[in-house]
Parts: C-alpha cells; structure tokens; sequence
C-alpha cells in the first residue's frame, strides 16, 4: 500500500468522524470540497517521477555549480595557481580567462543493514581532459570520489590515509597551496577507536610510481634524455602494460579531536621498483606528516601540518614526478623532500570570513639545473555569504618557484568566484 493512499484514507476517516460528531459537524459541501483537494492533492504526488530503493535506503545528491574568473598580473598559470610551472624569463603577459571545470555532481546512499549502517558515496567533477572553449566550452567529467563504508571499513577511491583532510585549508583557487599533502586513490582502509576522542586507520593504497629517469635518446647514439616514468605520466613506460610496482603503500594514522581541536599524525611506506628497461631497481620511500588545528579566539581558526620523506613526491602538492630518479646506470634515487602549510582564518559572521595561507615546498635532491628546489605561495582569501548556498570569492594569490641553477620566477593572480551549492 503506498504511503499517499494510507494519507487519504485516514484523512477520510477524520473527515467521516467529523460528520459523526454533532460538536465538530461541518456543512456537506465543506467536507466534500476538502475530499475533492485531497484527491487532487494525491493525484499529483502519484503522476510525479519517482526513484526506487530497497527498503531502508535513503539517496541524496549534492553538489555545486561555481564559477571562477581569473586575472594573471605575471605569466599565465591556467585554470589553477600552478607554481610549479612557472618558468624563469618567460614573458610575463598574464590575461584573463573564466572556467567553471570545479562545479560537481554527487550522490549518497545510506542503508541500515542487520549488522550496522553502511554508506556509498560517488563524486564527479569537471577537471578530466580540458574541451573545446570556442563554442561549445566542454569539459570532461573525472571521477574524484567512489568508496562504500561498513563497520569501519572503507573500500574504494578517496582521499589517502595520509593525508589530514580535517586540516587542509579553504582557498577560492582549487589547487591551493603548495607543500600540502594532497591525493585521492583507491585504498581499502579500516578505522577503529582507539581511546577517548582518538581514532586509528590502516589501510592498504595504490601504489603508482611517478618519476623521472634518463631513457637513451634514439636521435642521438650514446646520449641520453630525461623523461618521465610511471603509468600515468604520459611516457613510454605509461599505460596498462607498465604495472611494475610491486606492492601497496602501506599507510597508518592517528587523529585526536576535542572541542573543535584536531591532531593528526600518519605515516607511509612505499616499495618503489623501476621498470625493466630502466634497470629494474628498487629501493624503499618513505614519509610522514603531522598536522593541527584548534580555535584561537571567538571567530578565528589556525591551522597547518608539515609533510617530509623520501620518496613521496606525489603525495605532495607539486611534487608529482619526483617519487626518485633513474640515472643511466639504472639505479633509482629516491628523491628527499618536505613541505607545510599553515591558514589562519577569522568569520566575522555566518556571511563574511577571511583567510591567510601559505605553502612552502623544498626538494633536497636535484639531476638538472631546471630541476624545482624550492616552491612557496601564499592566499588572501575573502568569502561571502549574501544568502543560504551561495558563496561569493575573492584572493590574491603569489607564488614563487625557484630552480637547482638559482634562477627564480614568481607570479600573482586575482581570482574570484560565485557558487550555488545544492
């Protein structure tokens, strides 16, 4: 029996005790208009799409549609702040541009099972291969998020065990600031209490290798030419027939919260193998990263965590390719690195808050004098809210990179954006 028709029929049996009831009598005509409305009423309902679940799920979508429009005073870095692709000497012409690639669909189930609840969530946006931006401005989707919870457990594509989430800073541009840690990959993670307000998660993730190494130059016998290594870096070793890792990251981590107060710890362990053609050696990477965040005063917020390790390039904001290197005698060089951010945020009210960040990224171990040694950036960011899911941006952001050889470029960017939250 569907939940309308039960309405309607215990609507129509208040109406008929009414009737039965001198005190509470109306006039025929009365009740019978009121039948006629609720008729109408469950009519409407009925002829409405509607979408099936088993019984105990509930769905729910979100997402937001945002749009940023970007103003480079220096040299252009595309749709977000890329510090790492700054090149000293290019000419500084800047421009505007405007994307609305962030925009993101997603859905959520919850389902209350015999053994506990269990939950499914899958997320898109547009950041896949760049389209057409003449006529049609098309983007491909790229898939962010798709993982099921149970009991603990987490199966699926989301953000790394080692990376503290809880503490990453807000910032209008997308890519954020440099030296944090920042992946999402697929893991099978499990969390278990392991004190009052402290949690512990293992878990098991993707193991991709992203880094460089020097590949004979068939245009020149004897020579070689540095390119890049890894499935997905685009090389000659990328591709489903360049699985040579080995094992998966082995990944832990603790967090402690109170009061609005969070502390993170986490640690990875990599075995990192070069492929065969490049020598076949392996050698082990290795990270950790410590990260808090607590409330200062009424309003105001600091935040920030701190990354370092050899071999984990691609857990870092701007550090992917630089895992290790592979010399021409085909020994893999792990590549030494750390990072940190730190944010610091007031909210004036539930419209208005404003934001400081900076980032900072250092590479200990350079092959080329174009090799990155050092990245920085820092975001002013202001948010305001006019009305309920509806932001408004605006940010200044700077960054500067700084090559093996000493030569520097640096860049500064206006952005701002509206989004619709849904």
């Amino acid at each position: 029996m569907r939940p309308t028709f039960t309405a309607l029929v215990g609507a129509t049996a208040l109406i008929t005790g009414a009737l039965s009831t001198p005190a509470l009598a109306q006039s025929t005509e009365e009740l019978k208009a009121q039948v006629r409305e609720l008729t109408e009423r469950v009519n409407q309902i009925e002829n409405r799409g509607h979408v099936n679940l088993p019984a105990g799920t509930t769905l729910t979508f979100g997402g937001y549609a945002k749009l940023d429009m970007i103003y480079d005073f220096d040299q252009g870095q595309g749709d977000t702040a890329l510090v790492s692709g700054l090149v000293p000497g290019a000419p500084s012409d800047g421009g505007f541009r405007a994307h609305v690639r962030q925009s993101r669909l997603n859905f959520r189930t919850d389902t209350q099972t015999e053994k506990g609840p269990l939950t499914t969530f899958v997320e898109i946006d547009f950041f896949g291969t760049r389209g057409n931006e003449v006529l049609s401005n098309s983007h491909q989707p790229r898939l962010r998020h798709a993982y099921g919870q149970w009991n603990g457990w987490t199966a699926g594509q989301t953000w790394s065990t080692f990376m503290p989430i809880e503490l990453h800073p807000n910032t209008v541009d997308f890519q954020g600031p440099t030296g944090a840690t920042f992946i999402r990959q697929a893991l099978l993670r499990y969390t278990f209490p392991a004190g009052e307000n402290f949690k512990i998660a293992l878990a098991l993730e993707n193991s991709e290798f992203s880094g460089r190494g020097l590949v004979p130059d068939p245009d020149n016998v004897g020579n070689f030419i540095v390119q890049g290594v890894g499935q997905s870096t685009g090389s000659a070793f990328a591709g489903v027939n360049a699985g040579f890792d080995t094992l998966p990251d082995f990944v832990a981590s603790g967090t402690w919260s109170h009061n609005g107060s969070t502390v993170k710890g986490s640690v990875v362990l990599r075995e990192l193998e070069a492929p065969t053609a490049l020598g076949g050696d392996s050698d082990t990477g290795w990270g950790i990263n410590l990260g808090a965040g607590t409330p200062l005063w009424e309003g105001g917020r600091v935040a920030g965590s701190f990354v370092y390790g050899d071999g984990i390039g691609r857990y870092i904001i701007d550090g992917v390719g630089q895992d290790a290197f592979i010399d021409a005698t085909g020994r893999l060089n792990t590549i030494e690195a750390y990072g940190g951010n730190a944010q610091i945020t007031h909210k004036f009210s539930d419209k208005v808050s404003v934001g400081l960040t900076y980032g900072y990224y250092e590479v200990q171990d350079t092959f080329a004098l174009t090799d990155t040694k050092q990245l920085q950036t820092v975001h002013a960011s202001l948010f305001w809210s006019p009305v309920k899911r509806m932001t408004v941006g605006a940010e200044i952001n700077w960054g500067e990179r700084e090559l093996a050889s000493g030569a520097t470029a640096d860049a500064t960017r206006l952005q701002t954006s509206v989004q619709f939250n849904f």
